[in-house]
């Protein structure tokens, strides 16, 4: 009887290495990370004539999916059966195939979700495992000056409320089912983070063609991720200033107490993020329809 493939589920602040996780993972034998997509916190939220819609659910996860993914709109259609896990499955094993990997040999699906990490439901409701990863904040803080998305989290007091509500959802998930580790411990860490989610380390692909490879033509600041693992946060912490490390240690310090009871701005957040993903979902499908639909 063939093995059942296993899911994962990435969640960490961004800027916390999640990719450079994701792409370690993926070199993995028998394991398999598709493009960063919230797309399984999506499942969870939408309602039941969204769910019914094959063509709309695939532009849902094209909508979702914020670096190029190999499967067309109609390829990503063909996967939207059954209940959440059966369709993230199908996804992972789509991707699989695209990226030329034998589907026999996959026996897990990684997806990196960062971004709306509060929306528990649809993984929830999986036999999904979570990896938290976290990474020194002082580093997570200095990367915001250097991607334009950071820009809203500059100010020290905003970054540590943010970085707290994020905390917050990781709180909230069944602590069997989360394996929680530092950037710092990669890739030593990799062994024993494989036997968590249940799956032998059988070594390296020979040959394989990466989604994150894809993700790095896109994305500047991917550019080395698939690339041998290199940590050089000392250097970049070196980037802050002394009164901008007394500052965000101050925020970090007057946010902690706050972090129980910022459910409702991770909630927020997370809502937020629909409008957007609904709006690109709507121009995958025009685009996908000739503007017909």
């Amino acid at each position: 009887m063939a093995q059942k493939v296993k899911l994962a589920y990435i969640l960490s602040l961004p800027r916390s290495g999640s990719t450079v996780l994701s792409a370690l993972l993926d070199r993995k034998k028998g394991i398999v990370s598709p493009p960063e997509s919230s797309f399984p916190q999506v499942l969870g939220v939408i309602g039941k004539k969204e769910r019914a819609d094959k063509r709309w659910l695939a532009a849902l996860y094209q909508g979702s999916t914020f670096v190029p993914t190999p499967l067309s709109l109609e390829e990503a259609a063909a996967c939207m059966d059954g209940d959440s896990e059966e369709i993230l499955t199908s996804l992972g094993m789509a991707v699989a195939a695209k990226l030329n990997r034998d589907p026999t040999s996959i026996r897990l699906i990684v997806w990196k979700t960062p971004r709306t990490v509060g929306m528990h439901k649809a993984p929830l409701s999986t036999s999904g495992k979570f990896v938290v990863l976290r990474r020194n904040p002082h580093n997570v803080f200095e990367s915001q000056f250097r991607v334009a998305f950071g820009e809203n989290n500059r100010n020290p007091y905003r970054f540590a409320v943010f970085r707290e509500s994020y905390e917050n959802a990781f709180a909230r998930l069944p602590r069997d089912r989360v394996f929680e580790m530092d950037y710092d411990s990669l890739p030593d860490a990799i062994p024993l983070l494989q036997s968590f989610l249940g799956v032998e380390n059988t070594g390296e692909w020979e040959q394989y063609t990466a989604s994150l490879d894809m993700a790095a033509r896109e994305c500047s600041h991917m550019a080395n991720v698939t690339a041998a693992f290199e940590n050089t946060d000392p250097q970049k912490r070196a980037n802050l200033q002394p009164e901008q490390i007394a500052s965000l240690e101050l925020a970090m310090k007057l946010a902690r107490p706050l972090r129980k009871f910022l459910g409702p701005v991770r909630a927020f957040y997370d809502r937020q993020s629909m409008g957007p993903i609904r709006d690109r979902a709507r121009e995958a499908l025009a685009q996908s329809s000739g503007g017909q639909d």
